[in-house]
């Protein structure tokens, strides 16, 4: 007699849960020949790529600093200082030369001034770390062009070599000063910028061919201009550029600084304040 009856029924499933039944409960993962997950093999070429791109950029900056002391016997760092002489001016610039002379120990470096004049603490600051690099062991040259006005005049002192401009002007005068309050803090204020002027006028009769007292005379009440020749006939700057071959070498490469003025930079130009 022939079987009618449905095996599936028989049975009380389907083929297709029997099929799925059967299956393994998870598939076995997938190893390349290296013996290593896809997942793994990828993750170690990343690291490897980043090791990789750390170890070039180590190379890549030892091969700059070699680069820099090869070069550093000749070659000029130029900055530019091209602006009054405030806390902002005088950071930027001291961050720079920082930088230029950790990385090229001993290289030459050119401070350019065309400046109004500005704050003096803030000037005695740069002046002060420009006298630390010639400690350091950098030749300083600074070139006044333009003008080297009021405390750009203290500037132009701190170069082993002055240089100036044939049409640049240096300008001495006093300290230019403003108080308020009470007669007494006025007072105080008055002989704390007494005691500045005397810091300038030190470093002016040092570096140049007049006594502190010539220098008093000259610049009361008055702004004292020199012209190149006069500067460097009284001392304040040794040449004027131009008159030797290599002076090319001292501005061949330049730093510029351009920034945005502030009101209160603006307002603070052309005055020695002592704040």
């Amino acid at each position: 007699m022939e079987n009618t009856k449905d095996p599936a029924k028989d049975t009380g499933t389907n083929p297709a849960a029997s099929s799925t039944a059967a299956a393994p409960s998870a598939a076995a993962p997938t190893l390349l020949p290296n013996g290593k997950t896809p997942e793994a093999y990828r993750k170690e070429l990343e690291l490897r790529k980043l090791e990789i791109d750390v170890e070039k950029g180590e190379f890549d900056l030892d091969n700059l600093y070699r680069r820099a002391a090869e070069a550093s016997a000749d070659s000029v760092f130029v900055y530019n200082f091209f602006e009054a002489v405030r806390e902002s001016s005088v950071a930027d610039c001291i961050d720079t030369l920082s930088k230029w002379s950790r990385l090229a120990p001993g290289a030459n470096i050119t401070l350019i001034l065309n400046t109004p004049g500005g704050l003096v603490k803030e000037g005695l600051a740069l002046y002060d770390y420009l006298t630390i690099l010639k400690m350091a062991g950098h030749k300083l040259t600074v070139v006044a062009l333009g003008r080297a006005a009021s405390m750009g005049s203290i500037l132009l002192q701190a170069g082993d070599q002055r240089l100036i401009g044939p049409n640049a002007f240096v300008l001495l005068h006093e300290v230019s000063a403003g108080t308020v309050g009470k007669v007494s803090e006025m007072q105080e204020s008055i002989e704390f910028s007494a005691r500045l002027q005397n810091k300038l006028i030190k470093i002016l009769a040092s570096k140049s061919k007049l006594t502190e007292k010539q220098i008093r005379s000259r610049w009361k009440k008055t702004d004292y201009w020199l012209d190149a020749e006069e500067a460097v006939r009284e001392g304040f700057a040794d040449r004027v550029l131009g008159t030797d071959p290599t002076d090319a070498d001292y501005v061949r490469f330049s730093h510029p600084i351009k920034r945005k003025k502030s009101k209160k930079d603006k307002k603070s130009e052309g005055t020695d304040q002592p704040e």
